[in-house]
Formats: C-alpha cells, sequence, structure tokens
C-alpha cells in the first residue's frame, strides 16, 4: 500500500458499498412484501382506477426518490461530508479493530498529512511505517459487514417462498389481482351474490291510485332488498326520495307505493354491510312508473259573509284550512279551479248533491250556514274520469258570545249616604255590540214589616250601542223611590247584544244590596269604632311607655361604658324597630280616625261643630309624632352602625324626649277624645229626635189625608211605618239612658237632666199616643188616629225641645267652666308677669357685684316654680279641650327655659346677663297671656251666653211654637169638634204652653248672667204666657185666651226686631284686638306718648270685657305697668260678634 491516507480511501469505498448492498436487499424485502400487501388488497376489495393509479404511482415515485437519494448520498459520502464514513472516523474504528491502540491509525494518519511538524521527521516517518506494516487487507476489515448482507438475503428466500405458497394456493384470485393491477386504466366490476331483475317492470298507473312493484333475485338471494322511488323531475333540494323496504317470499319481493300523483323511477338495491365487501351496492335496473292526472282543485276559495249586524267584512279562507268558522246567519261562497276541463262539479252536503256552476275549469256555488256541517266537492273531466278522495270541509258555528259586564262600582254591598246617590261604574265589552242595559231594583222593607216588595227597571241612558267595547259611569239617584231607614235596594245590571239572527243575548250582573241604615245602625257601628280606634289608641300609650323607659335604661347603661357590648347594640336595634313600627301604628290610627270622618260626613251624623271637633283630634293624632323623630331615628342608626358612644346616647337622649312627648299627646289624646265621645252621645240624640220628629210630622200628615173610604192597604202601610218610628223612638231613649253614665263624669247637671227627660211624662205620653195611633190605623179609625198620631208628634216636639235645652245647657256650662278654667291660668300668668317685671326692675338697680344677686336668684326660682304649676294648669286643661294650643305651650317653655337662665346667671353673679333672659320671659308671658284673651273672647263670640246669634235663634224658635199653639187655638174655636177630640186639644196646647214658658225662663236667666239684660217686654210676654197657662189649666178657651196668645207672639217678634238691631249696633261698634309685641327693656321709643295712648285704649277695651272686679284691677295694674317697662301695643285683628 502506498499509503495510509490511500488505504482510508479505499476501505471507505468498500464500506459504502458494501451498505449500499445491504440497503438494497432490504428495500427488495419492502417490495415483495408490499407487492404481496397490494395483491391482497385487490383481490378482496377491487381497487379502483384510481387506487390502482396511485399505488402504482405511489411505489415507482418511491424507487425513483429511493435511487436518486442513494446517489445524492454517494456524493456527499465521497466529499468526506458524511461523518460515518470521513477518513478519520474510519482511521479510529479500524485502529480499534486491529491494533494495539485504538488511535494508533489515527496518529499516523494525521502525521502524515501534517505540513509541518515541530518532531524528528525520521521518528515520523518510523512511526508510520511501523502502522502501515500493521494494516490488513481493506475487504478483510471488520467494518465491511458481509454477514448482515447474507442475513437479509436468508429472510427475504424466506419471504418469497412463503408469498409463492401463498399465490400458488390462491392463483386464480392473484393473477386476476395481478393482472387488474397491471391494466390500471381499466375498469373491473367486483363479482356479485346475486342478480335483481323487475317483475312489474314498467307501470301506468291513474293519479292518485297505488302502485305494486316486484322483483326477484337469481344467486345467494338476501332476506331483504331496499326499493327506492325518485320522481321522474327529481330536484334534489324540493323533491324527496321515497325508499321501502321489500322482504324476501318465495322468492319475490314486493311493495306499494300509495296515492301516486307524479311519474316515478323505481329500482332496487342492497348496499355493502361489510368493509372487505368488493362491491358497495347491487342494483337493478331503472324502471317508470307512468300516471295518467285525474281532476283535481288546484285552487279553491271560500268566502264567509257575515250578517250585517256584525259590521265584519267578508273573510276569505285557502283551501288548506278544513275547518270553515262562521256566525250564524252567514253564506259560504265556494269557488274553485281544476286542474283540467270539468264536465260537472258537484258539492255534497250532508249527503245532499248540490250543482255547482261550472264553466271550462272553474266551478262556484253559494250555501247558507244553518248548522254545523260536513261538504266535499265531486269533479268529473271530459274523459269521464273522477277526482279521488274529495277532502271534506267541516262547517262550524262560531257562537256570538254573551255580553260582559264588570260592575267596578258599587260594591257588592253599601251603605247609603246621605245624598242618596249610588255612584256606578262598570266596564262592558261584546263581540258585535249592544241594544239596551238596563237597571232592574226591587225593595224590601225589613222583616217585622208584612210588605211585598216593589219591583221596578228602567234603561241605562249612557250607553254607546255602537261600541263594543266602554266604559259605563253614571249615577243613580234614589231620593225618590221612597227608601226609609232599615230598607235594603236589590239591584242589578241586564246587558243585552244586538244578535238580530238567534236574538239578543243578555248577561246578568250580581246583585247588589243597598242598605238605608237606620240613625241607630249608623250610630252604633260609629261607636264600635270609636271603641277600637280608643283600644288601639290605649295599647299604643302603654307601648310608647314601655319603649320610653326601655330607651332610658339603654342610655344610663351606656353613659357607664366606653364602649357597648353585644346587648346593649341589639337593645338599640330593637328600640329602632319598635319605634318604626310606632310610626306605622300611628299612621294606621290616622287612617282610621280619616274613615270615620268620611262616615260621619257621608251620613250627616253630627253637626257642624261635633265634625269639627272630630276634625281636630284627627289633627292632633297627626301632631303627636315630633317632626324631627325620623331624622333622630337616621342619627340612632348611624350612630349604632359607626359604633359611636358619645353620639349614641344623644340619639337616646332625644328619642326619650320624643317618646315622652308622644307618651302626653297620646294621653292628651284619649283623655279628649272621651270627652268629644260624651257631646257625641247628645247630638247623636239631638240628631235622632229631630230625625224622628220629622218622620212622625210627615206620617202624621199622610194620616191626616185618609177618611172612611181609604184603601185598607194605606192604612196598612202607615200603621207599619208608625210601628218604624215607635221602634226608633224606643231605640232613642234606650241611647239616653246609656248616654247618662258617660256624660255624668263631665257634667252631673246634664245627666241628671237626661235622666229626668227619659222618666218625664212627656217620654210616657208619646209612648202611649204612638201605640194608640198603630191602633186606631189597623181598626181603620182615621179621625181617632188623627188625634193619636197628631198627640204624639207634639210630645215629640216637647222632647225634642227639652233635649235641645239639655244640650244647650251643656254646651254653656262647658263653655262657662273651660272660661273659668282659662281666667285662672291668666291670672296667674298675669301675677308672674307682674312678678317678673319688678324682678326685673330690682336687678337693674343693683351693682354688679352685689350679694343681693343671690336673694334675687332664690326669687327668680320662686317664679320659676309658680310658672311650672300654671303650666301644669295649662296640661290638665288641654287634656279637656283643643283651645290649648301647641304655640301656647312652646310659649309658656320658652318663658320657663328664660327664667331658668336667668336664675342661673344671678346664681353666676351676672345680674346684667340675666336682664336679657327676664325681658324675654316677660315677652313669652305676655304672648301667652294675649293667647288666652283671645282665647277666652272666641269661646264668648262662638258658644257663650252672651252671643245675640243664639239668643235670636232661640226667640225664633219660640215664636214659631208660639204661632202652633195659636193655629191650633183657632181650630180649637170654630167649635167644629167632638167634645173628646176638643179636651186633647186643650191638653196639648197647655203642655205647649208650658214648654214655651221654660224655654223663657231659660233665655232670660242666660241674658241676665251674661249683663244683657231683658231685650223687648220678654217679662211681659212671661206673665202673658202665666195667665193663659192658668186659663188653659181650667179648661177655660175663650176671646180675651186668643188674644192674650196673640199678643205673646206680637211681643215676642218684638223682642226679636229688638235683639236684631242691638246685634247690629255691637258689631258697628266692634273695637281691634290687641297684641302684645316685645321690646328690649331699655330704649324707649321716640313717639312714646302715643303709644301710651295706644295702651290706654288697648286696656279700656280689656276691662269692658266682662271680667270680675279683681281681675278688672290685675288688668289695670298689668298695662299700668307695660308702660313703664316699655312693652308696646299693636293693633292686628278685628274682632266682629
Amino acid at each position: 500500500m502506498d499509503t495510509i491516507t490511500h488505504y482510508l480511501q479505499t476501505l471507505r469505498r468498500k464500506v459504502f458499498f458494501n451498505d449500499i448492498r445491504l440497503f438494497f436487499w432490504r428495500m427488495y424485502f419492502v417490495f415483495i412484501v408490499f407487492l404481496f400487501v397490494i395483491i391482497i388488497l385487490e383481490s378482496l376489495l377491487y381497487l379502483s382506477i384510481l387506487q390502482r393509479k396511485a399505488i402504482v404511482f405511489g411505489f415507482s415515485g418511491f424507487s425513483i426518490a429511493v435511487i436518486f437519494s442513494t446517489m445524492i448520498y454517494g456524493i456527499f459520502v465521497f466529499s468526506d461530508r458524511i461523518k460515518k464514513y470521513q477518513l478519520s472516523t474510519l482511521a479510529l474504528e479500524a485502529g480499534e479493530a486491529g491494533m494495539e491502540k485504538k488511535d494508533m491509525l489515527l496518529n499516523a494518519y494525521q502525521l502524515e498529512n501534517q505540513k509541518e511538524s515541530s518532531y524528528s521527521l525520521d521518528l515520523e516517518q518510523s512511526f508510520i511505517e511501523a502502522v502501515r506494516s500493521k494494516l490488513i487487507e481493506p475487504k478483510s476489515s471488520s467494518l465491511i459487514r458481509s454477514d448482515l448482507i447474507n442475513k437479509w438475503k436468508t429472510i427475504l428466500f424466506y419471504a418469497f417462498m412463503f408469498i409463492s405458497v401463498f399465490i400458488y394456493s390462491s392463483w386464480k384470485h392473484s393473477v386476476s389481482s395481478v393482472y387488474r393491477l397491471a391494466h390500471i386504466n381499466t375498469t373491473f366490476s367486483p363479482p356479485v351474490p346475486f342478480e335483481l331483475k323487475s317483475e312489474s317492470k314498467y307501470i301506468a298507473i291513474l293519479g292518485g291510485e297505488n302502485a305494486t312493484v316486484n322483483f326477484s333475485a337469481s344467486g345467494n338471494a338476501p332476506d331483504s332488498l331496499f326499493i327506492e322511488f325518485k320522481p321522474l323531475a327529481y330536484q334534489k333540494d324540493k323533491d324527496s326520495l321515497i325508499v321501502k323496504t321489500a322482504y324476501n317470499e318465495n322468492g319475490i319481493y314486493e311493495t306499494d307505493l300509495s296515492e301516486v300523483f307524479q311519474n316515478y323511477r323505481y329500482r332496487a338495491y342492497l348496499p355493502s354491510t361489510k368493509f372487505w365487501q368488493p362491491w358497495n351496492e347491487i342494483s337493478s335496473k331503472s324502471y317508470s312508473i307512468s300516471v295518467t292526472d285525474r281532476p283535481s282543485i288546484s285552487d279553491l276559495v271560500i268566502k264567509i259573509n257575515y250578517p250585517n249586524y256584525t259590521g265584519l267584512a267578508p273573510k276569505t279562507q285557502k283551501a288548506n284550512q278544513s275547518e270553515i268558522l262562521a256566525l250564524p246567519g252567514s253564506e259560504i261562497d265556494v269557488s274553485l279551479r281544476s286542474n283540467i276541463n270539468l264536465e260537472e262539479a258537484r258539492l255534497i252536503l250532508n249527503g245532499n248533491d248540490l250543482d255547482m256552476l261550472v264553466r271550462n275549469r272553474t266551478a262556484k256555488l253559494t250555501i247558507p250556514m244553518t248548522d254545523s256541517s260536513t261538504f266535499f266537492i265531486s269533479l268529473k273531466d271530459e274523459r269521464g274520469i273522477t277526482n279521488r278522495n274529495p277532502i271534506p270541509f267541516h262547517l262550524k258555528f262560531v257562537d256570538d258570545l254573551y255580553p260582559r259586564i264588570s260592575v267596578i262600582k258599587p260594591a257588592p254591598i253599601i251603605e247609603l249616604g246621605g245624598d242618596q246617590a249610588i255612584p256606578i261604574l262598570m266596564n262592558i265589552d261584546d263581540d258585535f255590540g249592544f241594544t239596551k242595559l238596563q237597571l232592574s231594583y226591587e225593595i224590601h222593607r225589613p222583616n217585622y214589616i208584612d210588605a211585598e216588595p216593589k219591583i221596578s227597571m228602567f234603561s241605562i241612558s249612557s250607553l254607546d250601542t255602537s261600541k263594543s267595547q266602554q266604559q259605563v259611569a253614571t249615577n243613580w239617584e234614589v231620593q225618590g223611590l221612597g227608601l226609609m231607614p232599615e230598607d235594603e235596594l236589590h239591584f242589578r245590571f241586564e246587558l243585552y247584544d244586538n244578535d238580530i239572527v238567534s236574538g239578543p243575548k243578555k248577561q246578568i250582573s250580581d246583585i247588589f244590596i243597598a242598605k238605608v241604615p237606620s240613625l241607630n245602625d249608623l250610630f252604633m257601628s260609629y261607636e264600635n269604632k270609636e271603641e277600637d280606634i280608643i283600644s288601639e289608641a290605649q295599647k299604643e300609650f302603654e307601648l310608647v311607655r314601655k319603649l320610653k323607659d326601655r330607651i332610658e335604661k339603654t342610655r344610663l347603661e351606656l353613659l357607664k361604658t366606653d364602649k357597648p357590648d353585644w346587648e346593649q347594640q341589639q337593645a338599640m336595634k330593637n328600640s329602632l324597630e319598635e319605634a318604626k313600627d310606632q310610626i306605622e301604628n300611628f299612621q294606621k290610627l290616622n287612617e282610621k280616625l280619616d274613615q270615620l270622618n268620611s262616615q260621619a260626613n257621608k251620613h250627616d251624623l253630627f253637626s257642624k261643630e261635633m265634625l269639627a271637633k272630630f276634625n281636630d283630634l284627627q289633627k292632633l293624632i297627626e301632631e303627636i309624632l315630633p317632626p324631627d323623630l325620623l331624622s333622630d331615628l337616621d342619627r340612632m342608626q348611624e350612630a349604632l352602625d359607626a359604633l359611636d358612644i358619645d353620639d349614641m346616647i344623644s340619639a337616646l337622649e332625644n328619642m326619650s324626649n320624643n317618646m315622652n312627648h308622644m307618651e302626653k299627646e297620646l294621653d292628651r289624646f284619649l283623655d279628649i277624645f272621651e270627652r268629644v265621645k260624651a257631646e257625641q252621645k247628645i247630638d247623636e240624640v239631638r240628631k235622632r229626635l229631630k230625625e224622628l220628629v220629622n218622620n212622625q210630622d210627615n206620617v202624621d200628615r199622610q194620616i191626616r189625608s185618609t177618611n172612611n173610604t181609604t184603601d185598607l192597604s194605606q192604612f196598612k202601610r202607615l200603621s207599619q211605618e208608625e210601628k218604624l218610628i215607635q221602634k226608633e223612638m224606643n231605640d232613642v231613649l234606650n241611647e239616653i239612658d246609656s248616654s247618662i253614665d258617660p256624660i255624668k263624669r263631665f257634667s252631673r247637671k246634664t245627666a241628671q237632666g237626661l235622666e229626668s227627660l227619659s222618666e218625664s211624662s212627656e217620654v210616657k205620653m208619646a209612648k202611649g199616643h204612638i201605640r194608640d195611633a198603630i191602633k186606631k190605623l189597623n181598626e181603620q179609625k182615621p179621625f181617632e188616629a188623627m188625634d193619636a198620631s197628631f198627640s204624639g208628634l207634639q210630645s215629640m216636639q216637647s222632647i225634642q225641645n227639652s233635649m235641645n235645652q239639655i244640650s244647650q245647657d251643656f254646651q254653656k256650662q262647658t263653655t262657662r267652666e273651660m272660661a273659668k278654667k282659662f281666667r285662672g291660668i291668666l291670672k296667674d300668668l298675669l301675677s308672674i308677669s307682674k312678678s317678673q317685671e319688678s324682678l326685673q326692675k330690682e336687678t337693674s338697680e343693683i351693682p354688679a357685684n352685689s350679694p343681693r344677686q343671690n336673694d334675687l336668684a332664690n326669687k327668680q326660682q320662686v317664679l320659676q316654680d309658680q310658672l311650672i304649676q300654671t303650666m301644669s294648669k295649662a296640661m290638665d286643661l288641654s287634656k279637656e279641650t283643643f283651645l290649648v294650643t301647641p304655640e301656647m305651650g312652646q310659649k309658656l317653655g320658652k318663658a320657663n327655659a328664660q327664667m331658668a337662665a336667668s336664675k342661673t346667671k344671678l346664681a353666676e353673679r351676672n345680674s346684667r346677663g340675666s336682664l336679657g333672659n327676664q325681658g324675654s320671659a316677660m315677652m313669652n308671658l305676655n304672648e301667652s297671656a294675649r293667647s288666652i284673651i283671645q282665647t277666652i273672647n272666641k269661646m264668648q263670640a262662638d258658644g257663650s251666653a252672651s252671643g245675640y246669634e243664639e239668643f235670636l235663634s232661640q226667640m225664633e224658635k219660640m215664636s214659631n211654637q208660639q204661632r202652633n199653639v195659636n193655629e191650633q187655638g183657632m181650630q180649637l174655636a170654630l167649635g167644629q169638634m167632638a167634645s173628646s177630640a176638643q179636651q186633647n186639644l186643650l191638653s196639648k196646647m197647655l203642655g205647649q204652653q208650658r214648654d214655651i214658658q221654660n224655654s223663657l225662663k231659660q233665655l232670660m236667666r242666660e241674658l241676665e248672667e251674661n249683663g244683657n239684660g231683658s231685650l223687648g217686654d220678654l217679662g211681659g210676654v212671661a206673665r202673658d204666657i202665666e195667665e193663659v197657662i192658668n186659663q188653659l189649666g181650667q179648661n177655660n178657651f175663650d176671646r180675651s185666651v186668643m188674644d192674650r196668645q196673640q199678643q205673646i207672639l206680637t211681643r215676642m217678634l218684638n223682642a226679636q226686631n229688638s235683639m236684631t238691631e242691638r246685634g247690629l249696633n255691637d258689631e258697628r261698634k266692634s273695637k281691634t284686638s290687641f297684641g302684645l309685641v316685645s321690646k328690649a327693656p331699655s330704649g324707649l321709643p321716640d313717639d312714646l306718648g302715643q303709644r301710651q295712648l295706644l295702651v290706654s285704649k288697648a286696656m279700656d277695651d280689656a276691662l269692658s270685657a266682662g271680667f270680675s272686679r279683681d281681675y278688672q284691677t290685675m288688668i289695670r295694674r298689668y298695662f299700668n305697668s307695660l308702660n313703664d317697662t316699655g312693652l308696646l301695643y299693636r293693633m292686628d285683628s278685628t274682632v266682629v260678634r
């Protein structure tokens, strides 16, 4: 060998070519296996042309790519770019295989190829020669693995033998597969297990008939086949294929296609179910089904013409709706178009043939809608072919619905108020309209009156018949129906629609009941509600008191700690919730009072004065809640959220004060409510007696119109009405008895008067007269019934007058007592104001550091104690009357606060600072005194014995009573009455004259008490009345008695005139009332002389107001002190009596 490099190059060539041979033997094995697999796949699957081409061209391309890649790889090898075949790599591997040291050959190769050397050339050359001598022939190198080539030859031999045996065993299929693979462009049909053949072949039928198809199978026939029906003009997105399954029955596969109306192509097929089967499906040829058209309806229009009364436009309906809905009386227009010309068309309605009007391809007919029915249409074309299975159409009635009525007002059961009107509000609707709306009613008398109900009906004119949906609103005035207490008005509404075909349909509402409550029922209901309110108010009073105690307890506990614990926080939260509940409860209480007032107003139960008191009660309950309560609750919630102990204590203190205020005001409300209830009892009796007298007067007039020829039913009706009056009178008397105890608490004199009235002879006489009147009416004795009825009326009037007098006395007594208490408070205030004035003067005169300031502080304390006692009196009085206003209490409270501030400054030896507080205290005391004076004047103007309007009203009432007595005397003087009737009339006149005498005496006493003296010749009137009573008591009635009675009436009228003139004179002389204005103690106005004159005039007016001598002295001192201290007056309001 020449060189080591040459040796390595030779070794690389031999190693590379050895590897190439090994690679190709391997690829040859892969080719043989691949060919074997392809032959098997082709044999089983009958690959398609595309698949075979892919295999052949893919393998050829793969082979070319391998050869080309091998060549490129060889170039890289011999270019020394492949590491495995680099000379240095081969030198290392060869040295490892044949040298002592594995790197000897590599070192020699490197020394041989180095250009310069630092070692001895001889040594290098000898080392290279030594290595070269040990080299072996390249073909004998262990790097050339000829054993692997032999191994793959053996593997390939065995594989070839296995494949040869397999091909030989399946020579037919294998050769066929190779043949098909060799002819890649030829289509080969796979063998099938059977063939399909149509037995029915081409079929011709009429439209709508069924088509039956048959198939047979030769070979290994399957159990079932699929038969496909495809429309001849098949469009994939519009038409659908019909596939049916046919089963093998004796070698025949048969199925039907029902109701065929178009041409089809059909075939039988069976798809492959296993992936190794060489065929996708086995199919027969396609055959046709030809259809001959029948006549059919291509377009059908049904037009519904509704009856005229509905106002509905005709409705058109297409053939895709087989149900035709129409109202009775409608007409149905049927028109159609056929696919071919028609010879005839018939409409079969419930089995009856109706010929339609035919023209070419169209036909039409009109049928009436008489009842629900079914029809279908039969067609025949010019060939005589009829339509198949005509579609049935169903005519069905749509009911003309009943009208609907929804009554919003009135409620099912109502009570008639004083206006005797029933508001009506309802919603009505119908599908087409209305004819009329009626109200039918029955008047039912109480059960104890045997009377048939009165029945009647009327139309409501506010109905708009043209609107199918509307709201009807009207008022039904029932005053003219003659309803009596305890009557019930039963009524209902009847609504008719406008159906003229079947007749108007009627809708009837539920029955409504309007009750005419008796006064007894109304007052009883009212009192029950009052008791509920009082009970609830008492309950709230206890809750407020307990809540106040808990709040105060929590506040005291918080004062002892720096941070509230969980229990204290919960206590505050509970207090907050309870306070909110109290607010809601007071709102509900206010709502109940409002409902109570509404009931009183609706039924006109009480006088205007009494209603005003109930309104004041409602205002009082509204003012119970302090205006800052809600803000205090919010502050308490904020403090609780922030856990601020100081804010919590402050909020609790505010809440405690609010609860204390609520407790006092609620206590005041309960006390005033009890007093108002007592006054209400008297007002109730007056109201019922007045109503009772009016009813008796009405019945008495009707009795006087009867005679012996009057119908029996008239006597029966009058007797029943007298029974009603008798019952009401007993109820009123019972009410008087039940009122005695509640009223006794406030006025023993009034209670005694009521007790005397209940046991008086007039009451007994009234009962007896009414009882006699009922008896005489039942016996049909009109004249005796007249006497008894009139006597009963006179007795009732006498009872009424007595009750009015008791009521007036009660009001006057109450007014006098209230005025007396107000005067007492006024006296105390004037006294305190005078003392405060002196204290102020004394304070202004002492030096700044005077030791007397402690004495002045003690005096201020005494005055404050006196004011607190006066405030307590005012608080007690506020529980009896609304005239103690919150403003009055605020002024007294301010005066008390200023006195406390003055006392503190005096104790601190700040006398100059206390002067301002003392002046403010005096100003508030004076303002309070002015308010009380105005209150006293208002009481006198509104209801006391000094009111000329009241005296005038009493004189007018007595004049009317005297005129009535005089008229009875004229009837007696005619002498046309029976002796018994004359005697009864004399007794009545005597009783009435005595009532007038009692009323006159009471009036004269009141005039004298109020310092007005006797107006007119009332003393002469009293003497004349006394003389007339003496004559009538002796059953003596002559001309002189008649003249004296006329003289009494004349003098009464003169007295009325005198009172009127006196009232007008007083009105012209009315003066403006005075009011106090505070000014600072120092510094007098420039016009002091003019102001003093005003003060002097105001003092004269106050002294002329009718106070006692002691009060006049105190008032004179009070006004004199005002001039000294600089308190000024101004004219601010005019009092008109």
